[in-house]
């Protein structure tokens, strides 16, 4: 039988790939989408809470 060898591929850390490179402007663009549909998200939740009460 052969051996098979395994090859073990170490994950970068969140810090040391933050330090690797800076956020570009698609980072950035990615970012302000991600919080704004987050944001949108609450705030349509509340308004659906809010008025299914009345």
């Amino acid at each position: 039988m052969e051996q098979l060898k395994v090859i073990q591929v170490r994950k970068r850390k969140p810090k040391e790939v933050a330090r690797s490179h800076e956020p570009d402007t698609y980072d950035k663009i990615v970012e302000r989408a991600f919080w704004f549909v987050i944001g949108f998200s609450v705030a349509l939740m509340v308004c659906c809470v809010a008025f299914g009460q009345i």
